[in-house]
């Protein structure tokens, strides 16, 4: 059977996607990227991935895909019977996609920024770095809230664990205020009860 490659290191985006190949029992090779080595930014890399950002996810095909929102679309359409979504005919797909993208594109960005602010401060100063910190966090804050206040229970849509839910336990792990939310405790103490996904979990820690 054709192989997926999965370009992926610990504490990234790459754990969802990684989930996601487990749960499809896709054949995946898993190449780890050592961007404390600069591995991200050497020619091979940039090539496949301009942005030098981790995950990057090979198809059989050979088609390059980067963004973990895309990923994720893609092994659920090419692996229907996974359930990483719901089932595309009904509100509950429209749903799933509505939270995915709002975690992908602003949930996302806010982990980033509240743990590099340097990198989106203008400056160096601690005081602008302070401040977007600030607003990363309370933008987080927001957006846990809005997922709690929607959260069926156990999990985002009810009884049936999705990928959205893997994404959401994962920015909680990020950012642990969100865990005080029962809704979202709830939910992140679902996912890794999966045996399946917490061993994939443990693979994508931060090494000591």
């Amino acid at each position: 059977m054709p192989t997926y490659k999965h370009y992926w290191r610990e504490g990234s985006g790459s754990l969802v996607v990684d989930v996601a190949l487990v749960l499809c029992d896709a054949p995946v090779e898993r190449i780890r990227v050592d961007t404390n080595a600069g591995d991200h930014r050497k020619p091979g890399f940039l090539a496949l991935n301009p942005m030098a950002q981790i995950p990057v996810l090979v198809l059989p095909d050979a088609t390059v895909l980067t963004e973990t929102a895309a990923m994720v679309l893609v092994l659920a359409e090419a692996f229907p019977q996974a359930g990483l979504l719901p089932p595309s005919a009904g509100a509950a797909r429209a749903t799933a996609l509505r939270w995915l993208m709002l975690m992908a594109t602003t949930g996302y960005s806010a982990a980033l920024r509240a743990y590099r602010p340097e990198r989106y401060s203008g400056d160096a100063s601690t005081a602008s770095c302070v401040a977007v910190q600030a607003a990363a966090l309370a933008e987080s804050n927001k957006i846990f809230a809005i997922l709690a206040d929607a959260a069926e229970g156990p999990f985002l849509f009810g009884a049936k664990l999705t990928i959205v839910d893997v994404y959401l336990a994962m920015l909680a792990d990020w950012h642990p205020p969100a865990l005080d939310l029962p809704a979202i405790r709830q939910i992140h103490q679902g996912v890794l009860a999966d045996p399946v996904i917490a061993k994939a979990w443990t693979r994508h820690e931060q090494p000591a």
